[in-house]
């Protein structure tokens, strides 16, 4: 179990929240992005990524929510690209900005909400 998520889940009332119109549909869509499922109740999963946690929502994905997808880190970008491309989910070619020097990928989740996952560096 990641050390991050379980340290961040008292925090638990300022959580992002993203609304998913099929919640089972993004649900596979995050794990298979590298996302972890942590709780989860009537209407609701709470997903975990590095240090990064969030909630999927059920619920109408037309009504603005001001919340965007969280931005990801993958431990192996490269390999992520090939797993997602294999499951048929495109991305953006890999590229290198200067505040994601070791890579960085673009995609959106089954409701569009635009997604980014970075190389994480290595510890």
């Amino acid at each position: 179990m990641d050390k991050a998520c379980l340290t961040n889940l008292s925090i638990f009332q300022d959580i992002r929240r993203i609304r998913a119109h099929d919640l089972a549909r993004s649900v596979r869509f995050y794990l298979a992005v590298g996302c972890e499922a942590r709780l989860s109740g009537d209407g609701w999963v709470q997903l975990c990524s590095g240090d990064t946690l969030f909630m999927l929502e059920h619920g109408d994905t037309n009504a603005p929510s001001g919340r965007i997808a969280p931005e990801l880190n993958s431990r192996n970008l490269l390999h992520l690209c090939r797993r997602l491309w294999a499951a048929g989910i495109d991305t953006s070619p890999i590229s290198y900005p200067a505040w994601s020097p070791a890579g960085r990928i673009t995609t959106s989740d089954p409701d569009r909400h635009p997604l980014s996952i970075s190389q994480a560096e290595s510890r």
